[in-house]
């Protein structure tokens, strides 16, 4: 998280901010750390709504679900403002940044991993087959998700993302009973029912399906359940899927400069800086997520994860004039009634105390 303090710390002197301003900074930046490391570490508690918790549990409980609500809406806000910084930067393509999302990704988290239980364990885990071969897979799907995503949002095509990350939560189900063998109620089938009635009506008044939707939201779903099905900590498998990529990333940026084409997005202190940002909205809204559902019920953090589609959605149309045409307003529609209808039916069981 120095390095966090340091990148933000020169973007403020970049910007000729006042000094009092950065002594803000300073104390934002240590009480942020203090509060998400303690979410993060293995002995943090998990929330627990149990009746009869005597009144000082009670507190306790209620000021870590308000931690966790303001860590996973800080989550998917980054996530949801990240084509704000996409169509910042002067990109040549969608790969560059790509590459500066991996390099970067791995420095950071190479360098908070001393705070999160060290490279022991990272090595310790790679020593098994399994999540070799299970790490390897999801570093291509993450990799391939990045790429469509960020295509979508320089190509003008930010309220289809958006599209995508509505639907991944159901696809995700659907995933899970394919996958996992999981089960699902009546209720749940609705649910993706309503969602697939409504990507069946965008193909139709459209004439085509909204392919970067579902590339988007199939990418993001079998990475989502790849990962449950290996049960790694997500901010060690991330580190580990940055770490494969670093070498891609670096070769990449190599072959830009071969060709005479600049490197971080045209040189200079703030697009330099630009770059390490790539990789600090990469791990940052992880980090808030994985805080964020240590200390909420699953209901909740799913329910909370909406704020990232819907902030996109929103600077979409409002930012970037994107155009939300009858067709996407009868598709998401459907998604709408189809998320609450799943969300509503959930049995309301508190989470055992652990």
């Amino acid at each position: 998280m120095s390095i966090v303090l340091c990148v933000v710390k020169s973007l403020a002197i970049i910007l000729d901010t006042p000094m009092k301003d950065i002594a803000v900074v300073n104390s934002l930046y240590f009480s942020c750390r203090c509060y998400l490391f303690e979410s993060l570490s293995p002995m943090a508690p998990e929330n627990s709504n149990v009746r009869g918790a005597m009144p000082g549990t009670v507190s306790q409980s209620h000021n870590l679900q308000t931690r966790g609500i303001i860590f996973a809406i800080a989550a998917g806000f980054l996530w949801g403002v990240l084509p704000i910084y996409i169509n910042s930067v002067n990109a040549i393509t969608p790969y560059e940044i790509v590459a500066h999302r991996a390099i970067w990704s791995a420095v950071l988290l190479a360098a908070l991993m001393p705070f999160l239980g060290g490279f022991g364990q990272v090595i310790t885990l790679l020593r098994q087959r399994k999540l070799q071969l299970g790490l390897g897979a999801t570093t291509v799907l993450v990799g391939i998700n990045w790429s469509v995503f960020i295509y979508s949002v320089q190509s003008g095509q930010i309220v289809q993302a958006a599209l995508g990350y509505f639907i991944y939560p159901l696809v995700a189900l659907l995933l899970g009973v394919l996958m996992l063998g999981e089960r699902l109620d009546r209720m749940g089938w609705l649910a993706i029912a309503l969602v697939a009635c409504g990507v069946i009506a965008k193909s139709t008044f459209a004439g085509e399906p909204p392919v970067i939707a579902l590339f988007l939201a199939v990418t993001f779903g079998l990475y989502a359940v790849t990962h449950k099905k290996l049960g790694i900590d997500p901010v060690k498998a991330l580190f580990v899927e940055s770490a494969l990529l670093l070498p891609i990333g670096v070769a990449y940026l190599w072959w830009l400069t071969d060709q005479g084409l600049p490197i971080f997005f045209g040189g200079g202190a703030i697009n330099i800086s630009l770059a390490v940002l790539a990789g600090l909205f990469t791990i940052l809204p992880l980090l808030f997520f994985h805080a964020g559902n240590r200390a909420l019920t699953m209901s909740m953090s799913s329910l909370l994860f909406y704020f990232n589609p819907t902030t996109q959605l929103m600077v979409g149309i409002f930012i970037y004039d994107s155009p939300f045409t009858m067709a996407d307003a009868v598709t998401f529609g459907l998604i709408w009634v189809g998320i609450a209808v799943y969300f509503a039916t959930r049995p309301r069981t508190p989470r055992p105390v652990v």
